[in-house]
């Protein structure tokens, strides 16, 4: 049995990006009431938590505090323990591809150029690379970048593709490489240097929106603001690409996944280092926890991110459109984790 999400727009999938919802209160990811927190802190009635409880997939979308804001969380109960499901996300590639969520690579640590061997533009993507010029271009992506592709890919020579992946492929070990060395401050700018988008500004202002990581899970939230400078003690990350996800306009993103472990489960971040499309700044985060009863766990994954493509008056029906397949897209991953689950005991 496979069940697939790809149906759904790749570009919505960049939406799912988001808010922290486990955790304690001494910022450790220890032993919490999973229902109390889907009542108090995430807004589900009693009976949506009863729903829950049962084995069916609730999601709902979060209030935005901002235009550009979006967010949606979810919940589902599932059979046997955390670990395997913690061990699959682990191995991100596997999974992505399982979960037909596009082409994805790990890195090493260090990273290196041959980590991004796998990473291959399209025709859309090369044609909009072709077109983009500085203070115009589709895609996310600064002056310099901007100016590199076009004096350092000859984009009339037969090896133009080649020239334009191995171009991609550096600019992208090269982020991989900064923000290992000094986090969010050290990414820059994307987009055109007029209208600048700093991405620590970004990030923070993301974090900010998201005030549940600071509530339940203060460590964590202050190992992402920060990092590298705060250790995680405990915990682990690493950094991986993603390409996709179905649609003409597939996105090229950088993403660190951590992992805070505890004696019951975990609490797993999927923090969007880059994308080449439509999100300005974005975390994804999945919070396994026992349930009450002690027979099975629930994964609450929320979501949220920020896109200037959502903002301003004109763009009141793409949020209208984006809102309903991002609702639509997390109940289906959350389906597609219950299934997968279920088939692997």
């Amino acid at each position: 049995m496979r069940i697939g999400i790809r149906a759904v727009s790749g570009s919505a999938l960049l939406f799912l990006a988001g808010v922290s919802i486990a955790g304690s209160a001494n910022g450790q990811a220890g032993k919490i009431d999973t229902e109390n927190v889907l009542t108090v802190r995430l807004g589900f009635s009693q009976a949506e938590v009863a729903q829950i409880r049962a084995g069916e997939v609730i999601v709902r979308l979060l209030p935005g505090r901002e235009a550009n804001d979006i967010g949606v969380v979810g919940a589902v109960r599932l059979q046997g323990t955390p670990d395997r499901l913690v061990y699959w996300l682990k191995e991100i590639t596997n999974f992505r591809s399982a979960a037909e969520l596009g082409t994805s690579g790990k890195l090493s640590s260090p990273p290196q150029i041959g980590d991004f061997a796998n990473l291959v533009l399209g025709q859309e993507e090369l044609q909009d690379l072709r077109q983009c010029r500085p203070g115009s271009c589709d895609l996310r992506l600064g002056d310099k970048a901007i100016g590199r592709f076009q004096t350092e890919v000859d984009w009339s020579a037969p090896d133009a593709a080649r020239r334009a992946n191995l171009l991609t492929r550096q600019l992208m070990l090269q982020l991989a490489q900064a923000y290992l060395r000094g986090g969010d401050v050290a990414l820059g700018t994307a987009n055109n240097e007029r209208t600048p988008q700093i991405a620590v500004d970004e990030f923070r202002a993301l974090l900010t929106q998201a005030t549940n990581v600071y509530q339940l899970a203060p460590r964590l939230a202050s190992y992402l603001e920060r990092f590298p400078a705060v250790p995680l003690a405990g915990g682990e990350q690493f950094l991986y690409w993603a390409q996709g996800g179905g649609g003409p306009e597939s996105a090229i993103s950088l993403h660190q996944m951590v992992i805070d472990h505890s004696a019951d489960g975990a609490v797993m971040v999927d923090k969007q280092i880059y994308s080449s499309r439509y999100t300005d700044a974005a975390i994804f985060v999945i919070s396994l926890a026992p349930a009450p009863d002690g027979a099975g766990y629930y994964a609450l994954v929320g979501g949220r991110a920020r896109s200037r493509t959502l903002a301003g008056t004109t763009a009141r029906l793409l949020r209208g459109r984006v809102e309903s397949v991002t609702r639509d897209t997390a109940k289906m991953y959350l389906t597609w984790l219950q299934a997968s689950v279920a088939l692997s005991r």
